[in-house]
């Protein structure tokens, strides 16, 4: 391949931030994804599943003994750097994260990203 073409097919780059949190597995991360999307215009978002332990949950157990994990939800999403202190706030409002059992939300940077576009004909997933 020419560079030439290699060029003009090149995705331009962008200064992103990584907000990522860990919420309760109770439904919080699908409305925040569908929040972002809908409200923020906010595309590059994912969600695992994975086992979590409260910071103070070792208070609650037994001496000598490991407190119980729980399911929780990993959340990740690349903002635009501009853009990363009012979206981290907006994280932290609209999935709860202050109330009790809320769980955790942490910014960090990125080396680098690509642009991330849907394409127009993909239908939005419906709302449960």
């Amino acid at each position: 391949m020419n560079d030439k073409l290699v060029a003009e097919k090149s995705v331009p780059r962008e200064a992103c931030k990584l907000i990522s949190c860990v919420l309760p597995d109770d439904g919080t991360e699908k409305k925040l994804i569908r929040a972002l999307r809908d409200e923020k215009q906010i595309t590059r978002a994912n969600s695992i599943s994975c086992m979590g332990m409260a910071v103070l949950a070792d208070a609650r157990t037994k001496f000598g003994e490991l407190p119980e994990p729980i399911l929780v939800r990993k959340v990740d999403v690349v903002v635009p750097e501009e853009k990363a202190d009012d979206l981290y706030d907006y994280i932290y409002e609209k999935a709860h994260i202050g109330r009790p059992e809320g769980g955790a939300i942490w910014l960090g940077a990125l080396t680098l990203v690509s642009p991330f576009v849907l394409p127009a004909d993909v239908p939005v997933e419906k709302s449960n």
